[in-house]
């Protein structure tokens, strides 16, 4: 759920001092693995794992994955330094483990436990919304198909194209560009359809042609749902959902139930530094609970996955129909079979030979992932109290069902050079390139988050598609699909000329689109650059000059002071963006808590500077070259300065920093 402000942040710092060249960002959906080969013997199975003692109910392979989990989270403790973890592993008629690992409260040294310790779990909470939908849809009170604003009485959905459904909110495709503005103490403090209302963003692709992933668009479900039921969602969610399905440790807001109850804390959240575990503060969402505020336990968790691998019944408690399940399984945007996905808001991943869904989760600095496997008959959980890696989120529910179909004679593929065609190597030739996310802000100083941290490039080698990592190339497995060997895939969509029109990424949420001009980063990298190259030989050639010669005329004179009072704007911007803290020193609850924050309009105020000292350079490039009297070399030296001040400046309109704006 949490963008990664800081993360994008911190990039634009290197750019803007022009230490950092146009490098390739890609995006953290884009990881990509190794070749492809089937390995063989005994050890590419659980087998040799000591199945130990086994707890009531639990069979020798839920040891074996007990034991296998266990030996991950030693290590990831061990290399990272993650204060705690809770986890569960569920099949469909039993718990087949939760366990808690390191510390919930590292001051105090209270141990993580999985029935007692709750954890934020972020975005995890929408699959709540997504399935109260379901259940209303079921009862007759909505339609996927309807315009919401049939349903909406407290606010209107701005006119599109064409009316917004429940189908277009529950794939991510409203259409609507990223709004951090829901984060702010202040919005979230306002009544719900007000702080929708406040929040409201762009909208920037046309309704169901996009997958952008939307928080806003999701509690703006949140908001269908209670204008059509009459009902607070938190009433619903409790009264329909929590209590039948016994999931009594988990909670919405200080005002849940289980909120107040001293035998089930929430674990403290932290950044881990050199010196150890830094407790941060945590943010307080407000109206837009419902698409982030849960808390759970992980075994409420374990309930709530049983309840979806039993297709919408747990233990004899049904909420939906077999056929209303299958229709939430169901995805509705399906433009490259084989790809990744979102069905009624739960993400669908192909996956090896079978497929799963879920959902990630992250705010403040918890971090969390459900994933659940139908046909391994299996789910996990994970959720941790750091934020500073993200290797137990990413690979332990994969982990987990790459043992799993390992038990079952399906090793996972390992990491040897996979065979090519001819064919292969003209279609990694063919959609090579570079692509932006379709999840981000498309106006205002945000809107430079993107060029910093939205890029996905992918080359091609060797009939393969190469990421940012040099050892994680996808090979093709269908006309526009590609997979690497942890199972992640990437697909092309065509335009009808044959072109790549946008890739579906492995999360299946956002799109990425192909760049260009306007939207290529490397040109603001390369004109910041070249301003801060041509800012430091000006000052160097006043310095030759002043021991050498002086300038003879009035208006050379004037020129010379000009360019180098012109050098003054990129230094200050080059200083406040250095100045900005880094995710170590400023929390995500700090950095929203007095939103929009001040450092975005100090930027932008020395960016909007910058641009109008460019303009004014490129004016004077009349007088240089008619009345100030200099070389050849120096009046050149002069021209190439104004041509990339004013290339930065228009980089920084296009970007959304200037005009000036406070956020």
């Amino acid at each position: 759920m949490k963008p990664r402000v800081q993360c994008g942040v911190a990039l634009f710092l290197i750019a803007l001092v022009g230490v950092a060249a146009a490098s390739a960002q890609t995006d953290p959906d884009v990881a990509a693995g190794e070749g492809f080969a089937e390995p063989s013997g005994p050890e590419s199975t659980a087998e040799s794992i000591d199945a130990g003692e086994l707890r009531d109910g639990q069979t020798a392979t839920d040891r074996q994955l007990e034991a296998y989990v266990d030996g991950l989270f030693a290590t990831w403790q061990t290399v990272h330094g993650g204060p705690g973890y809770t986890v569960a592993v569920v099949r469909s008629d039993r718990v087949a483990f939760t366990k808690g690992y390191g510390l919930a409260d590292v001051e105090a040294g209270v141990p993580v436990d999985p029935a007692t310790t709750r954890f934020h779990v972020a975005s995890i909470s929408k699959t709540f919304i997504w399935t109260a939908t379901m259940m209303l849809v079921e009862r007759g009170v909505l339609d996927l198909d309807a315009d919401v604003n049939t349903y909406l009485k407290r606010y209107t959905v701005p006119d599109g194209e064409r009316a917004l459904t429940l189908r277009d909110l529950m794939s991510h495709r409203a259409g609507v560009e990223e709004n951090l503005d829901l984060f702010s103490t202040q919005v979230a403090a306002m009544e719900r359809s007000e702080a929708i209302a406040a929040s409201e963003p762009l909208q920037v692709f046309p309704r169901g042609t996009r997958a952008a992933y939307s928080n806003w668009g999701s509690n703006l479900t949140a908001l269908i749902l209670e204008d059509a039921t009459g009902r607070d969602y938190a009433d619903f969610l409790f009264e329909q959902i929590l209590a039948p399905l016994g999931m009594n440790t988990t909670t919405l807001t200080d005002d849940s139930p289980a909120a107040s109850d001293s035998s089930t804390p929430v674990a403290k959240n932290y950044w881990v530094k050199a010196s150890g575990p830094d407790e941060r503060d945590q943010l307080d969402l407000g109206s837009f609970a419902p698409i982030g505020g849960m808390t759970t336990t992980a075994d409420d968790m374990a309930r709530w996955m049983r309840f979806h691998l039993n297709r919408g019944e747990l233990d004899g408690v049904r909420l939906l129909s077999e056929s209303s399940y299958a229709e939430l399984r169901s995805r509705d945007f399906d433009p490259v079979a084989g790809a990744a996905g979102r069905a009624s808001g739960f993400a669908d991943i192909p996956y090896r030979s079978v497929a799963y869904y879920g959902h990630t989760g992250s705010i403040n600095e918890f971090l969390s992932k459900f994933a659940i496997a139908p046909d391994l008959d299996l789910g996990v959980f994970v959720s941790q109290n750091s934020s500073n890696h993200f290797d137990a989120l990413d690979a332990v529910p994969s982990l987990v069902f790459d043992r799993a179909l390992a038990l079952r004679g399906e090793p996972a593929p390992v990491a040897l050079a996979p065979a090519v065609t001819e064919s292969d190597i003209e279609a990694a030739e063919a959609v090579a390139g570079r692509y932006l996310t379709s999840r981000r802000v498309f106006a205002g100083p945000l809107k430079i988050l993107a060029a910093m941290d939205g890029v996905v490039e992918l080359r091609a080698e060797d009939g393969l598609l190469i990421g940012r990592h040099p050892h994680a190339p996808y090979k093709r497995i269908g006309p526009n699909l590609w997979e690497n060997r942890l199972g992640q895939r990437l697909a092309f969509v065509r335009a009808e000329d044959g072109s790549v029109d946008h890739v579906i990424t492995p999360g299946g949420a956002t799109d990425a689109v192909p760049v260009g001009l306007l939207t290529e980063p490397r040109v603001l990298a390369a004109s910041v650059g070249a301003t801060v190259l041509f800012s430091l030989t000006t000052w160097l050639g006043f310095w030759r000059r002043f021991r050498q010669q002086r300038e003879k005329r009035r208006a050379g004179i004037l020129l010379s002071v000009i360019a180098l009072l012109a050098t003054l704007p990129i230094a200050w911007l080059g200083v406040t963006a250095a100045r900005f803290p880094g995710p170590e020193d400023l929390a995500f609850a700090d950095f929203f808590s007095q939103w929009p924050h001040p450092f975005i309009g100090r930027l932008s105020l020395a960016a909007t500077v910058t641009a109008c000292t460019g303009a004014l350079l490129v004016i004077c490039l009349y007088p240089v070259w008619s009345r100030s009297g200099w070389n050849l070399a120096r009046r050149m030296h002069f021209s190439l300065y104004a041509v990339s001040y004013g290339i930065l400046a228009l980089s920084f309109v296009n970007w959304g920093l200037v005009p000036y704006s406070a956020g």
